[in-house]
């Protein structure tokens, strides 16, 4: 059992043992190297440690009181403070390791002049041998924290190698330091100290002697000069600010239990509960984060971007693969976020317009389109401005720019447009949302956005060859495929048409011969259909004819009336003329319809109507299927090669409806609602009127094509 020892005695053995320890790592200290200028400052620290322990320890024989044990105290942090402000990193040309130390050796000096006139005040300390007021604990407390951000600094801003010397040295002072904050800030929130805290403090520092000591030994350039990033000084910021917070709160706290009468407890320990959730609440907040991190580049930095660190966050999020999002999703968003935008949309080339291809928290974006050769694309390929939308337009080419991009100015919150580049050549533009934190476009600003422009164009360029390149070698792949199919079927169709020439040998078994011939007769007009079919893939698209839409409707229909659910037409007659390969316009027709067929399953329904629309005819084939995503329609449907059916088709219907309404000079829609149902229209140019002499048209319109 140990002996039972009274509170005056523990603090004195407690005490006791922390002055021992330090003078032995203080002689240890001047024995190692006592002229080297790193161990210096340690060396001197740490003897005015072992001094102010030793004064705790001797406090109750020689009746120390609160003045003395206070400017001790003082000494002593001031001491710590100026070492590690010896450790700071030498920032050339700039301001901030002179407002660290400043700060650290300002704190301290602050305090002794207040030790040296302080009037008396309600104690919050409630050990006997203290005498520290109010404002000393706020001022102990601040000065412990001061000591922790340059810690802080210290061990952030060091490579491997320096904080392979400092570790220790660094673990020590946040020894030192984390307990007195925690003790003094704790008593400011309740008014007093708890004693065996107080009593243990000196133990507590004895445990910091033999790192030190570690430290020692690893001295090697502790002053080595070190660079300190913007994400650096934004982190010992936040750090620096969350302090400040605790501080008020704390003295929030004293007041309210202080001047709060019988209702003061419960009041603070409410006010304590309610400030920190709003601390979490503000450490959250993603605007505010912005807001203080413009503050520190704006005044603490020649430069507000560490661009070498913004480039490698660039080259970060582009690599990097994220679930659901493709490569133009990871364009927006690694231009929106080095920017804290929180939205954004893409725009690229497709078939001479551009269109969106992604967007983030932008959905109105999909509306709006702009063909290559309009006036804004000329101006935005030819200048390569960055059109900021809140410019006053005083600027000819700003006020030009404003004037071109209405529609993307009236985009919810839109703030900029940015020009992409690849080779000198306009690859498309992406408009970003206001930051949230709002700040005026400078001299920076721009150059890291046609920075930004360029490596993202460039990025986006090879996406696009890389697409373009898979789709030509499927292309070649299927091609190949034709070319194989069409040998195979030829021989098939030579044989088969062997047999009907062989055939007049065995005329007399008349059953047998019967039976043969119309088996042989049909498979040749089935394999040679095939043959056409592979053989208008391979060579490309025909020059097409007059096509009645009436007649190909009707036909159409009737060879998938024996299919599941049985298409309905929904139209009283079409009598309307287009000009395109009777063949092919039935072909495309049918994948339609066996598309929305397929989308209901046997109990859906499809609808078929064939209307003429201002010199336009539209066939709308519907369905109550399962419908498709905007985002489906936009990426995949017509992405040539991409199918759902699995096995069951190649994932070129959609594709080639498209090819052949565009190549006749039409084009499709889609509107589909998923759980809903789809409605895919084809679009064609009504032929002009062609009349005989007798008021009938000319040519065949209503099966085969003219030659």
């Amino acid at each position: 059992m140990f002996p039972e020892l009274t509170s005056i005695e523990l603090w004195v053995v407690s005490n006791g043992i922390g002055a021992v320890a330090f003078a032995l790592l203080t002689l240890f200290l001047v024995l190692i190297e006592p002229h080297h200028s790193a161990v210096r400052p340690l060396a001197a620290a740490c003897g005015v440690n072992t001094l102010w322990l030793g004064l705790l320890a001797a406090a109750p024989l020689i009746g120390a009181g609160g003045p003395v044990l206070d400017l001790a105290e003082t000494t002593r942090n001031g001491m710590w403070l100026v070492l590690a402000s010896s450790l700071l990193p030498s920032f050339p040309g700039r301001a901030t390791r002179p407002l660290l130390i400043g700060v650290a050796l300002g704190l301290p000096l602050l305090l002794l002049v207040y030790l040296a006139w302080r009037l008396a005040s309600t104690s919050v300390v409630g050990s006997p041998m203290s005498g520290h007021s109010f404002l000393f604990a706020v001022g102990a407390t601040l000065t412990s924290f001061w000591a922790l951000v340059l810690v802080e600094q210290t061990w952030r801003v060091g490579g491997t190698d320096r904080r392979w010397a400092i570790k220790y040295l660094c673990l020590a002072l946040m020894t030192l330091f984390v307990y007195d904050f925690l003790m003094y800030s704790f008593a400011l929130v309740y008014a007093h100290i708890d004693i065996n805290v107080w009593d243990a403090r000196g133990a507590v520092n004895a445990l910091a002697a033999p790192m030190i000591a570690i430290a020692a030994m690893r001295h090697a350039s502790w002053s080595a000069r070190v660079g300190m990033s913007h994400q650096a000084v934004f982190r010992s910021g936040t750090v620096l600010a969350v302090g400040v917070y605790l501080v008020i709160v704390a003295l929030g706290s004293y007041y309210i239990r202080r001047f709060g009468g019988s209702w003061g407890s419960v009041a603070a320990v409410f006010f304590l509960a309610a400030t920190t959730i709003g601390l979490f609440v503000l450490l959250a907040s993603a605007q505010i984060r912005a807001h203080l991190r413009v503050f520190i580049n704006k005044h603490l930095f020649s430069y507000k971007y560490d661009y070498r660190e913004e480039w490698l966050a660039l080259t970060r999020r582009l690599s990097h693969q994220e679930a659901g999002v493709d490569p133009y999703g990871r364009a927006i968003r690694a231009v929106a976020q080095l920017l804290d935008s929180p939205a954004g949309a893409l725009w690229l080339d497709r078939d001479d317009r551009f269109v969106v291809v992604a967007e983030w928290n932008l959905l109105k974006a999909t509306e709006i389109e702009l063909p290559v050769d309009s006036e804004l694309a000329t101006f935005l390929h030819e200048s390569g401005w960055i059109v900021d939308f809140r410019e006053s337009g005083d600027v000819s080419a700003a006020a030009s720019a404003l004037a071109l991009t209405r529609p993307f100015r009236e985009l919810p919150r839109a703030r900029l447009l940015l020009p992409l580049f690849a080779e000198e050549r306009l690859l498309g533009f992406m408009v970003l949302a206001e930051p949230r934190a709002q700040y005026r476009l400078g001299w920076e600003e721009l150059d890291l956005l046609k920075t930004l422009g360029r490596q993202v164009g460039v990025f986006l360029d090879q996406q696009e060859s890389n697409q373009a390149l898979t789709q030509a070698r499927q292309f070649e792949a299927f091609n190949q495929l034709t070319a194989f199919l069409m040998h195979d079927l030829k021989n098939i169709a030579g044989q088969q048409s062997l047999i009907l020439q062989n055939a007049e040998r065995h005329k007399h078994n008349p059953a047998f011969v019967d039976d043969m011939i119309l088996t042989v007769d049909n498979s040749v007009a089935r394999m040679q259909e095939v043959l056409r079919q592979l053989e208008r893939v391979s060579a490309g698209p025909r020059q097409g004819g007059r096509v009645a839409i009436d007649a190909l409707v009707a036909e159409v229909l009737d060879n998938l009336a024996g299919t599941s659910p049985v298409p309905e037409r929904q139209d009283d007659g079409c009598e309307a003329i287009v000009i395109a390969d009777r063949e092919r316009f039935a072909m495309v027709l049918r994948h339609v319809i066996k598309n929305a067929q397929d989308a209901t399953g046997r109990d859906g329904w499809v609808g078929v109507r064939a209307t003429v629309e201002v010199g336009t005819v539209a066939i709308a084939v519907s369905d109550n299927g399962e419908g498709m995503t905007p985002a489906f329609i936009r990426d995949s449907l017509f992405k040539p090669f991409f199918s759902t059916k699995s096995a069951r088709g190649m994932g070129i219907g959609a594709y080639q409806a498209r090819d052949f309404a565009r190549g006749a000079g039409g084009d499709v829609a889609v509107d589909s609602t998923p759980g809903v149902g789809t409605v895919f229209t084809l679009r064609l140019p009504v032929a002009e009127s062609e009349h005989g002499p007798n008021g009938e048209l000319n040519g065949d319109t209503g099966g085969a094509q003219q030659p």
